[in-house]
C-alpha cells in the first residue's frame, strides 16, 4: 500500500534548490514553491525516503518527522507523511 508524504526544503539558496529538484524529478513528484523554500510531494513515503537520503549525502540537512490526519479509506485511517528539511550550512 502507498502511503503519500510531503517533503518540505527550507533555508537553500536558490542555485541549489534548483539542483535539489531536478533530483526530485527522477521520481514521480509534484513541486510547489512555497515561501523559504520548496514542498515536494510523492505517492510514496519510500520514494520519499530515498529522495532525503540522496539530499543528506549532498548537504548538511536537519530532519523533522511528522504525520497529519489525510482521511479515512475503506474504514481504514489514512496518514499523509511530513519530512521538513532545514539547511544547516
Amino acid at each position: 500500500m502507498k502511503h503519500p508524504c510531503i517533503v518540505q526544503i527550507r533555508d537553500v539558496e536558490e542555485e541549489r534548490l534548483e539542483n535539489l529538484i531536478s533530483k526530485a524529478y527522477k521520481f514521480n513528484v509534484n513541486v510547489e514553491k512555497v515561501k523559504g523554500g520548496v514542498d515536494v510531494y510523492f505517492e510514496d513515503v519510500n520514494d520519499a525516503r530515498k529522495f532525503i537520503s540522496i539530499l543528506k549525502k549532498l548537504l548538511n540537512f536537519e530532519v523533522k518527522f511528522s504525520t497529519k490526519f489525510a482521511g479515512l479509506r475503506k474504514g481504514r485511517v489514512r496518514v499523509l507523511f511530513v519530512y521538513c528539511l532545514r539547511y544547516r550550512g
